[in-house]
């Protein structure tokens, strides 16, 4: 289902979030890291996908640890 409020994103604008070179994108698009709607020479990512894959490449060593004074 299409929600308008849910606009899809260009490799650029992906790009630009994950603060990556564009052509990092592509790469990822080609090895099935994003799923993208190709429409003619350009591609699109739902914002949705994105922010999959966002939480799927999420370092879990992130532990936030105190010291005990």
């Amino acid at each position: 289902m299409i929600n308008s409020n849910n606009k899809l994103l260009t490799a650029e604008q992906v790009a630009e979030i994950l603060q990556i070179h564009v052509f990092t994108v592509y790469s990822y698009i080609k090895q099935g890291k994003f799923d993208a709607v190709r429409l003619g020479r350009s591609y699109r990512i739902d914002p949705n996908d994105l922010e999959i894959f966002i939480e799927s490449n999420k370092s879990r060593n992130s532990v936030v640890r105190t010291s005990a004074r």
